[in-house]
């Protein structure tokens, strides 16, 4: 074989450490968002005086809420502006959010539109 084949050849390697934590690090911090919004779900805030001094009511669950919403937004652009050790695996990542947020919105335009029809 020649020296440009045996470079090509080479060139193409498995799905490396770098490829996995571009594909995790951008959707880290939704899942842990998520973790909280079911967490606070059901949780009785008065069991907890010192966050019921900052946190009175709901408003954990809604603080959590709006973290989770700020992270799934973030999480493509994040994965398109990985830096090059880790773009292919935070490309691959922002495709699967953004696959993830037009099911979510068809699923949500569905489901209105049942609530809208009664």
């Amino acid at each position: 074989m020649s020296n440009e084949v045996t470079e090509n050849l080479e060139t193409k390697t498995p799905k490396d450490l770098n490829f996995w934590k571009g594909l995790i690090i951008p959707a880290f911090f939704p899942f842990v968002f998520l973790i909280c919004v079911i967490l606070t779900i059901d949780m009785q805030i008065v069991d907890y005086p010192l966050l019921n001094r900052f946190f009175g009511g709901d408003d954990l669950l809604i603080f959590s809420l709006f973290g989770l919403l700020c992270t799934l937004i973030a999480w493509p652009i994040i994965g398109f502006n990985m830096p090059p050790p880790y773009h292919e695996g935070g490309k691959v990542s922002a495709k699967i959010a953004l696959t993830g947020g037009v099911l979510l919105l068809v699923w949500v335009l569905v489901l209105f539109s049942y609530i809208g029809a009664s």
